[in-house]
């Protein structure tokens, strides 16, 4: 870490909808915006302390803030005077500090808690002194989504539902998705990578236990002992889908529990039935020899061609999120 350049700051939110706690890592520039002096830095936790561009970064399957992929974008963004804030999806801390306070874990179709945060940024927003009447003009900002793999469909999905159906927050400008599938069907994926995404999912589920444990409904903890037996991330998906988290995809995105198989949850979660009502501008970035997702994205590009704010962009090598380099 090259010191004084930057000022990392965590930070521990509570959803509103069930009081799952999402930790939230920033990275702040130096300098402030307005006085240029590195002891000003912004403080992004205050309401009226952002005053710059966000870029929020959510990371991939059975990752966390702590991975390479992550901090170099962070890095990268906080470089050029923006602020970089990456939200570890519940359950996933990085550090082994802060416990999921339900027992429900992420998933590839909930999108109930990047929403939840997207909206605290906004709340965070500096504004601008307008005349009486003018709403929603801000000097912080704007915000943009950076999604890479699981998280990558988790952004897609959230501006699809809400360019749907025209809810999404003026401050949020963009996104970008990286090593998205576009459909999510576990069953699909081959051995080995079916064995080790399963195996990632279940060490997740063991260091989270104290707080599934606290569920005491019997079909819920059967549920979580065949998950945590089954051989292959889409058997586990399977065994697990009737007791996820889960939102509508229509306002107010009302939180529920449960799908009826697999088959329902890997439907629900594909990001490629939402990419076509995409409202702001997203990057959709996949490299040929990314051996677990391309195959599904290729599959399902014409999705991504339905809409003008989509652009495509195809690399000749880089693998699975291999292809970013710290500068």
């Amino acid at each position: 870490r090259r010191a004084g350049r930057t000022r990392e700051t965590r930070e521990v939110m509570r959803m509103a909808a069930d009081g799952a706690l999402i930790v939230v890592d920033w990275e702040v520039p130096a300098e402030a915006a307005a006085g240029g002096k590195e002891d000003e830095r912004p403080d992004v936790t205050e309401p009226g302390g952002i005053d710059r561009p966000v870029v929020l970064i959510v990371h991939g399957m059975n990752n966390d803030s702590t991975f390479g992929y992550v901090r170099s974008m962070m890095r990268t963004a906080a470089d050029r005077g923006w602020i970089a804030a990456c939200m570890n999806m519940r359950g996933q801390d990085g550090l082994g500090r802060v416990r999921n306070a339900t027992p429900r874990g992420y998933n590839a179709g909930f999108t109930g808690d990047l929403r939840g945060v997207v909206e605290r940024i906004g709340h965070r927003l500096r504004r601008k002194a307008s005349p009486a009447g003018e709403l929603d003009v801000y000097d912080g900002g704007p915000v943009f989504l950076v999604g890479y793999s699981l998280g990558a469909n988790i952004v897609t999905k959230y501006l699809g539902e809400e360019g749907l159906h025209g809810t999404l927050p003026p401050y949020v400008a963009g996104g970008c998705a990286l090593g998205n599938p576009l459909r999510i069907h576990s069953g699909t994926i081959g051995f080995p990578w079916n064995v080790v995404l399963g195996a990632g999912v279940k060490r997740s589920i063991l260091q989270n236990l104290p707080s599934f444990a606290r569920h005491h409904d019997p079909g819920y903890r059967r549920a979580m002992a065949r998950a945590l037996l089954a051989p292959t991330i889409g058997r586990l998906d399977d065994a697990a889908s009737p007791y996820l988290v889960r939102n509508d995809n229509f306002p107010p995105y009302a939180q529920s529990i449960g799908y009826e198989d697999g088959e329902d949850y890997w439907r629900d979660s594909s990001s490629h039935r939402y990419v076509p009502s995409v409202s702001v501008p997203l990057l959709q970035v996949a490299a040929r020899d990314d051996f677990i997702v391309f195959g599904q994205f290729a599959r399902n590009l014409d999705r991504c061609l339905e809409s003008p704010n989509v652009i495509v962009v195809k690399t000749r090598c880089g693998g699975h999120l291999g292809g970013q380099e710290s500068p």
